[in-house]
């Protein structure tokens, strides 16, 4: 272990000891260090970072009790109170260097990853974790958690990239009380921003690779800076820039980021960060995969229809001989855009650029007598401006001599605008009282968003406006459309929230081995919208919509010894209605969205943690209940329009992981996960939501060489949501692995090369589908009509090629 790694574990263990105590028996560090392996420190020990002992939730708080766990990539702490996993600084700093936040979880125990087709870190992706999608779980950078405005979903090349991160903690679970965030239902991603050093110093470094992808690192540590009262601060900053793996899709980005940790007397601490992100790629907007153009099943590359014992269909779906003229056919897996100025696919006419912004100021302070305050003040911003293709005729305008009106049309390239901007400002402040008893937290949130978002049509050939949106044509029927001057406006729209949530719960400690939290947690969400068009609906709306819960927690941790604990966690968690629940021109909709209910989880997990000298293992089992879930209704004759509470989900299963190290510098570790997610409704496996998940591999690090392999399996699941159809269920995956290689070599102190190979075998596995119904055949039973089997539209999605990255890399 190199002496700069020794002394930031040093400082980790020494907080951790303080932070838990009186645990601090299981903060100590491994009763035998390991000789020459991956340093599984965090930036907890340093007051400043997130994951301090004044952290929003003990969950953050590492303790690693072990040499085996101290080696592992991913592992589990002694003091969690559900199954989680936390990624070493290590295993993100060897990884592939274009992976996004959702990349490097990929192998924790019931997270699956799709979108990765134009290859790691440039597309953005979507993690699911135990079968709840993106959006239906927290992220939160320093404990902050951040999301769109619409619906609480995330962006994952927009804001941070992973030499921005320090260390990410995936908690399976809504966490105790003080977990913040706007979607505390199916668990949260957790991410620390970069650690600051004690010593100057740095690193320069230079990658390229695959697809002609340049990559060009610098960070700079100023190290205590004794005239500044002992001020630490670290600069940092990336450029990227790519062909893409997909046909026509190259992508670029730049990012900076600044942190210091400015302690102010003895008994205060400022911290204050602050990043920077710009990026574009061009990719439609509108399609969303390679098309291939099989209707049906048993053709065109598609196996003869087969059952399996539950009646779903196992047909498995290769999209190989797609029909002459579709995207298959023409670019096979790797199609992303065209060519061709005369389609709308034509790269020039699909591009996305993205500005982000992420901002805090931190106070942390000593108040003495056992009681301290935690004090942040964040902003942050994102801005999305994309210009895309869209299939239909330019309409330019209309003739208005006669009734009804007539379109003027031309034969150029349609397509749209599309603008998402947002400012989000937010506090949030925490009182501890440490006592002899043990803690007592209390605190609260509050959050105020500002959006606006538009959606134009365009003449993508001329730049003109395109008038293709339903207006008033001079007669009855169109009366409830807007006028011809806004048939260019998809919608456009204003909306924000006012949300505070206000929390206390209490780390009781009996005896120094237990600790038992109860916690409730008040959320008050205000959402409006006011809108010259609005989205779906093309009608004016000013409106608002309050939704109310009160949540309670208990988590328990008990410490049987030094390195074995075992946790429970009985909590309930919320999802306040998307954006989307406004866009009905119902004359019912106030009351709708008065009756409309949050949805809700209960959890109840069980779970053990077990650090031995030379093994790691930890397991859990769970089993999650979700009420009100949102959707639309299916009775004959509703409207379907409106956004209601149609029904549950269940959801259970068993996970585990454990980590060997065999000899000194070599850990093998292995995880895997069975996630039961079923409709209560229809006693089927919801959409994108795999069976099961596993993980294998090892990293061997000694003498400066650091070898590792990984190989991470992802189970059945299907692509949409099950229609009913008595016959089979259509769109089932088959299960894929993905593997990535590293090596890398240190020459003397200040010199290393590495070599990165993700998706070393080459695996060109479908890991999404865009279904559609257009030319699949039907069946009518019971007087209902089925899609009985495969679209001509279906678009689909795929493993990107094996990529190369070589990595260069200078410290001083």
């Amino acid at each position: 272990m190199h002496i700069n790694a020794f002394r930031r574990w040093l400082w980790a263990g020494a907080a951790l000891c303080a932070a838990t105590a009186p645990f601090a028996h299981a903060a100590t560090a491994p009763a035998t260090a390991p000789a020459a392996a991956d340093d599984q420190s965090t930036s907890a020990g340093q007051t400043g970072q997130a994951n301090d002992s004044q952290s929003l939730t003990t969950a953050d708080i590492v303790v690693i009790g072990s040499a085996a766990a101290q080696s592992a990539p991913l592992v589990a702490s002694l003091t969690t109170t559900q199954p989680q996993a936390v990624i070493s600084r290590s295993f993100i700093d060897n990884a592939n260097a274009g992976a996004d936040f959702n990349e490097l979880i990929a192998l924790t125990p019931g997270v699956s990853i799709s979108g990765t087709g134009n290859g790691q870190g440039f597309s953005e992706t979507k993690a699911v974790i135990r079968g709840f999608q993106d959006g239906e779980y927290n992220v939160t950078y320093d404990s902050i958690p951040f999301a769109d405005t619409n619906n609480p979903t995330h962006h994952s090349t927009a804001f941070f990239p992973s030499n921005t991160i320090e260390t990410v903690v995936v908690d399976r679970g809504p966490g105790n009380a003080s977990q913040l965030g706007q979607a505390t239902y199916g668990g949260n991603l957790n991410m620390y921003s970069r650690a600051v050093a004690e010593q100057f110093g740095g690193q320069l470094q230079m990658l390229y690779g695959s697809w002609n992808s340049l990559m060009g690192r610098f960070e700079i540590q100023s190290g205590r800076i004794e005239h500044l009262g002992g001020a630490r601060m670290v600069f940092a900053g990336q450029y990227l820039k790519s062909q893409g793996a997909l046909s026509f899709s190259p992508v670029q980005s730049k990012n900076l980021f600044f942190k210091m940790v400015l302690p102010i007397g003895a008994n205060h601490t400022l911290t204050a960060m602050s990043t920077w992100n710009r990026n574009y790629y061009y990719q439609s907007d509108s399609l969303k995969g390679s098309t291939c153009g099989s209707a049906l099943k048993g053709v065109s590359g598609f196996s003869n229809a087969a059952l399996d014992a539950n009646g779903n269909l196992l047909t498995q779906l290769t999209a190989n001989n797609c029909a002459a003229g579709t995207n298959g056919a023409v670019y096979g897996r790797d199609y992303g855009l065209g060519g061709d100025a005369t389609k709308q696919d034509y790269w020039a006419y699909n591009r996305t650029d993205k500005t982000t912004d992420f901002s805090y100021l931190r106070l942390q302070s000593v108040l003495g007598s056992g009681l301290s305050l935690d004090n942040r003040l964040y902003m942050y911003g994102y801005s999305n401006n994309t210009m895309s293709g869209n299939s239909g005729t330019v309409v330019t305008g209309f003739n208005t001599a006669t009734l009804p009106y007539t379109k003027l049309t031309n034969s150029n390239i349609l397509g749209y605008n599309k603008l998402n901007k947002y400012r989000v400002l937010g506090y949030i402040g925490q009182l501890t009282y440490d006592f002899w008893l043990g803690k007592i937290r209390a605190g609260g949130w509050y959050e105020h968003s500002n959006t606006w978002r538009h959606t134009w049509d365009l003449d993508r050939t001329t730049g003109l406006p395109s008038y293709n949106e339903n207006a008033y044509l001079g007669t009855a029927a169109t009366a409830a459309y807007p006028g011809i001057s806004l048939a260019n406006i998809k919608y456009e729209q204003n909306s924000g929230w006012n949300q505070f949530q206000l929390f206390g719960e209490f780390e009781f400690r009996p005896f120094d081995s237990l600790s038992i939290t109860p916690g409730v947690k008040y959320v008050h969400f205000t959402r409006s919208v006011n809108a010259l068009v609005n989205q779906t609906t093309r009608a004016p709306a000013d409106m608002q919509a309050t939704w109310t819960k009160t949540l309670p927690f208990l988590t328990v941790n008990w410490q049987a010894s030094r390195n074995w604990s075992f946790y429970g966690q009985y909590a309930q968690g919320m999802y306040v209605p998307d954006l989307s629940s406004f866009y009905s021109t119902s004359a019912t909709l106030a009351q709708s969205l008065a009756d409309l209910q949050p949805m809700t989880t209960t959890n109840y997990q069980i779970g053990t943690v077990w650090h031995g000298r030379r093994v790691s293992l930890d397991l859990d089992g769970y089993i999650i209940n979700v009420n009100n879930k949102l959707g639309t209704c299916t009775t004959v004759g509703c409207d379907t329009s409106l956004t209601i509470n149609i029904g549950q989900v269940r959801y259970k299963g068993v996970e585990g992981q454990v980590a060997v190290m065999p000899l000194d510098g070599l850990s093998l570790f292995v995880n895997g996960s069975y996630n039961y997610a079923q409709s209560v409704t229809t006693g089927a496996q919801i959409a994108k939501a795999p069976f099961t998940t596993a993980a294998i591999g090892f990293v061997y690090a000694r003498h400066g060489l650091r070898v590792s392999y990984n190989q991470k399996y992802t189970g059945v699941q299907f692509a949409n949501e099950y229609n009913g159809n008595p016959n089979y269920r259509l769109y089932r995956l088959s299960p894929y692995s993905v593997g990535e290689f590293a090596i890398s070599q240190e020459f003397g102190k200040n010199f290393r090369l590495g070599l990165t190979v993700s998706n070393v075998f080459d695996n060109r596995a479908i890991t999404s589908i865009s279904t559609s119904s257009s030319g699949a055949p039907t069946v009518t039973v019971g007087g209902v009509t089925y899609q009985n089997g495969y679209g001509q539209g279906d678009q689909f999605s795929f493993l990107p090629p094996r990529q190369f990255m070589v990595d260069a890399r200078f410290t001083f």
